[in-house]
């Protein structure tokens, strides 16, 4: 819901570090691949019930996403850049729930399970709108992405705030992630809707 307002006030920030790592022959691909090690270090951490240490590697980790993607803006297009960079924020957000589930299974297992499928179907929409927006050209704002990214009530900073809450307040992570489930479906079927209404 927030990501453009953020990106908007971060973005040339990003862009002046951007700019030094290009300098020493850093590429948005090794950026991006430290992000993907930390989401599996995070995961580790909350599993082994390191909540605080996880904090860290949540916000590190997110700030590397924003900054892999300024970093390709410098560069000649990368063709994988784009794919990996999805996959990576795809595994991340998978492995912060499922760390919760293992570190209290009973508690955790089942709000993750629900958490876990509106994040298949939201991604479902969310990629499939991407490659309808470029199959019938669509009139959309595609710049400063690899692909179309649709734009949704739970976005990167939402899923961000929820992480942290999880950490923040893991015995009240239940009822957050059954929140949080219940936004991200809301995105899901508002995304279906906005697709139905531009292609008829």
């Amino acid at each position: 819901m927030f990501d453009k307002l953020i990106q908007k006030y971060s973005r040339k920030k990003l862009r002046y570090l951007a700019k030094l790592l290009k300098s020493v022959g850093i590429t948005a691909n090794f950026v991006t691949a430290i992000a993907f090690f930390l989401a599996i270090i995070c995961f580790i951490s909350i599993f082994a019930g390191y909540l605080y240490s996880a904090v860290g590697l949540i916000l590190f980790n997110r700030f590397l996403d924003g900054l892999d993607g300024e970093l390709a803006r410098l560069t000649e297009e990368n063709k994988f850049g784009s794919f990996f960079d999805i996959t990576s924020d795809f595994t991340f957000y998978a492995l912060v729930p499922v760390g919760f589930a293992l570190y209290q299974p009973e508690e955790n297992a089942v709000p993750t399970a629900f958490l876990l499928g509106s994040f298949c179907l939201n991604s479902s929409s969310f990629l499939a709108r991407a490659i309808t927006v470029e199959k019938y050209n669509l009139n959309e704002d595609k710049r400063g992405k690899g692909f179309f990214y649709s734009f949704g009530i739970v976005e990167g900073f939402e899923t961000t705030v929820f992480f942290l809450l999880f950490c923040l307040l893991p015995n009240h992570y239940a009822n957050l992630a059954y929140l949080f489930s219940s936004m991200t479906l809301l995105t899901h079927f508002l995304r279906i809707l906005s697709t139905k209404k531009q292609l008829n």
